[in-house]
């Protein structure tokens, strides 16, 4: 079971750089600076109470983390000592950039009991960082990849395809490139133009084309598929849909749906159904099978992957629910035919896989 993770937002605090897609304030729906060690307190014993048992950590997000004022950073540690000596949390994660991450903090961070640090790499294109406003190059993520996961730390990778100069070559390269350096968990949010951002100005200036909602989807499902075959958990797909998000005007354009990451899910079953049919002799009285769990992925959205089917050929009006299939798993058949597969384990996007 993954760990319950109580998240406290300090959005941009510590930031030296205004990124160009980045207004954490919407994102979090944050307007203070950082939380209290009350309020730390409070909240977790909150989440705690009426949680299953299970792994608590607390998380610092939505800022740089190891750039705050070292009082600063040891005062939000100390905030859960409490805590993790009462054995209600085990430690902590933090997310910050891949440029501030050298042995003195990463030292530091161990006795403070930071098991997870999620390092926001955003591409490993050098062009797409520089346009982006990052201050960082993709040599430094990849160096602090390797660097935190020596230093005994779970290490993370947030990743932002879209972004300006960036695509979908890029986007897999990039997570391709994270996956060899060793990161241990990612996440994936698409471009979105958030209000009072610079990328906001470019969009309405007409310097800045964002991924549509399919080409956004596309991509990432061929990201999450990599991932999914390297052992690597996506830990989250597409921006929370919060309140700030759900604000009038807070999103401009770009690539977002409230159910990002169910969208993309489902992309993984189409595609591996079509590739399956394409081997099939007869395309008629096709029928398809999946465990129960996973009935809503494989029909879509608003059941859409039927609709996508019928229109390639295969007329698949209803699932069949098969326990015995892996929830990863699925299987098509015909009146003389029968072929499984799996999400994780098929060669998907063959194009992408050797790249």
């Amino acid at each position: 079971m993954p760990p319950l993770i109580i998240p406290f937002f300090i959005p941009h605090s510590g930031c030296p750089h205004t990124c160009l897609f980045c207004n954490q304030r919407l994102i979090s729906g944050v307007k203070q600076p950082y939380p209290t060690a009350e309020q730390v307190l409070k909240t977790v014993l909150e989440w705690v109470g009426r949680s299953r048992r299970r792994l608590v950590e607390v998380a610092f997000y939505g800022g740089s983390f190891t750039l705050l004022p070292e009082s600063l950073q040891k005062y939000l540690l100390d905030s859960v000592q409490p805590l993790i000596a009462r054995k209600i949390v085990a430690g902590v994660r933090i997310s910050t950039r891949p440029d501030a991450l050298n042995d003195k903090i990463l030292k530091f961070l161990a006795v403070n009991n930071v098991k997870t640090i999620e390092i926001g790499v955003q591409s490993l294109d050098d062009e797409v960082l520089s346009l982006s406003g990052r201050g960082h190059t993709a040599v430094d993520s990849l160096e602090a990849i390797k660097r935190v996961r020596e230093a005994g730390f779970l290490v993370g990778a947030q990743l932002l395809p879209g972004l300006p100069g960036d695509t979908s070559a890029k986007s897999v390269s990039g997570i391709k490139g994270v996956i060899q350096a060793g990161a241990q968990i990612i996440r994936i949010y698409p471009a979105v133009v958030l209000e009072g951002t610079l990328l906001a100005e470019q969009f309405k200036n007409g310097n800045y084309k964002p991924l549509t909602l399919d080409e956004g989807v596309k991509t990432c499902a061929i990201m999450l598929h990599l991932s999914l075959r390297a052992g690597i958990p996506v830990i989250r797909i597409g921006l929370q849909a919060d309140d700030g998000l759900s604000a009038d005007g807070a999103i401009i354009a770009g690539c977002w749906h409230p159910a990002f990451g169910e969208l993309v899910k489902a992309q993984l079953f189409h595609d591996l159904v079509i590739k399956l049919a394409s081997g099939l002799d007869d395309k008629n009285a096709v029928k398809l099978f999946c465990n129960p769990d996973r009935i809503s992925q494989v029909e879509g959205h608003k059941r859409s992957n039927l609709m996508k089917w019928k229109n390639y050929g295969l007329n698949i009006p209803n699932l069949f629910p098969d326990s015995s299939l892996d929830k990863n798993e699925i299987r098509i058949e015909n009146l003389k035919q029968k072929v499984k597969s799996s999400v994780v384990t098929s060669y998907l996007y063959e194009e992408y896989n050797n790249a």
